[in-house]
């Protein structure tokens, strides 16, 4: 077993052939989540009896973009078409302008950059993740970036990648000003972004790639913001990443996590069953209703350190 700290994390990384004899629980220092590589088909069933969750390492968020944004909105419930209305009608009443520009110079992606690394600084656990990717956006022709300009200022931004191969658009990344943020900006980049992607004769959007394990690099909240936004998680080696690789976590304390913490599990961990089904792990009773999705078969809530909490297993989807 080799404990590691995984920006901020401290995760013990177990071989299969040695989780019989759970290791974890000798260790000298505190772990917060105990992780299996690539588990093999006949060792899963014995780690989701111990509380284990059999995941996709990544998540990727798709869309189909429909042909029109009015089609795509017919998607979304009634107060997330309305959130998404108000804020375009707040940013263009507030005169903010819309530009695309593509190629991204530098000076565009460093002006971005600089509004990104503010809101990272803000997080928790941030890591600034697009300042290592400089020089591939500067170095392809292939990439987007949608902006919201207050008059000399940037309200916001998003870095944006087509992808032929997968016939759509991936938001690679965004940030919004703090002021703007209260007012959903993100919204209005995301749906200027999908316009963009429809002009250019594509069917899907992505909305992000994120590590499988919500509280800690990204909140449970931003989960509940992607379902509203009309998006559905699938594992990332579903949607074209060729680096796309199955877990296995049991999550032992959430003293660096947020509580609740969100995984998404394969809801047949056995079989081939791809769809996938939430996992909670809280403390005390939760109101799980915000993190129910349609593309999820169902949610189960579990302790820190141990199966499903028996008798308290919740299926809110079909």
């Amino acid at each position: 077993m080799e404990i590691i700290d995984r920006f901020g994390l401290s995760v013990a990384l177990v071989a299969p052939e040695a989780v019989a004899d759970a290791p974890w629980r000798l260790a000298e220092r505190p772990i917060d989540v105990v992780r299996v590589a690539d588990p093999p088909a006949d060792l899963r069933p014995v780690l989701t009896g111990a509380g284990f969750v059999v995941k996709p390492t990544m998540l990727t968020w798709v869309a189909p973009l429909e042909p029109t944004e009015e089609e795509f909105l017919l998607r979304l419930d009634t107060k997330a078409r309305q959130d998404v209305r108000r804020a375009q009608r707040r940013a263009g009443d507030a005169g903010l302008r819309l530009r695309v520009e593509q190629p991204v110079t530098g000076a565009t992606f460093d002006r971005f950059l600089a509004l990104y690394e503010e809101r990272v600084a803000e997080m928790p656990h941030g890591v600034a993740f697009a300042n290592r990717h400089r020089d591939a956006v500067l170095g392809s022709d292939q990439y987007f970036a949608v902006l919201l300009e207050d008059g000399g200022d940037l309200a916001g931004g998003t870095i944006v990648l087509e992808s032929p191969d997968v016939d759509g658009v991936r938001m690679r990344f965004s940030a919004v000003t703090e002021s703007w943020r209260r007012f959903s900006l993100a919204r209005v980049l995301y749906f200027a972004a999908m316009r963009t992607a429809r002009e250019k004769g594509y069917s899907f959007a992505t909305l992000g790639d994120e590590p499988n394990l919500y509280g800690h690099l990204t909140q449970p909240g931003l989960f509940s913001f992607k379902v509203g936004s009309g998006f559905a998680a699938v594992a990332s080696q579903d949607f074209g990443d060729p680096l796309g690789d199955d877990l296995a976590d049991l999550v032992l304390r959430l003293t660096t996590l947020s509580d609740p913490s969100l995984i998404l599990g394969y809801a047949d961990a056995v079989g081939p069953e791809r769809r996938l089904h939430g996992h909670l792990v809280a403390t005390g009773a939760i109101d799980p209703r915000p993190y129910a999705a349609p593309f999820l078969t169902g949610l189960t809530l579990h302790t820190p350190g141990g199966p499903p909490v028996a008798g308290r297993p919740t299926t809110l989807t079909e």
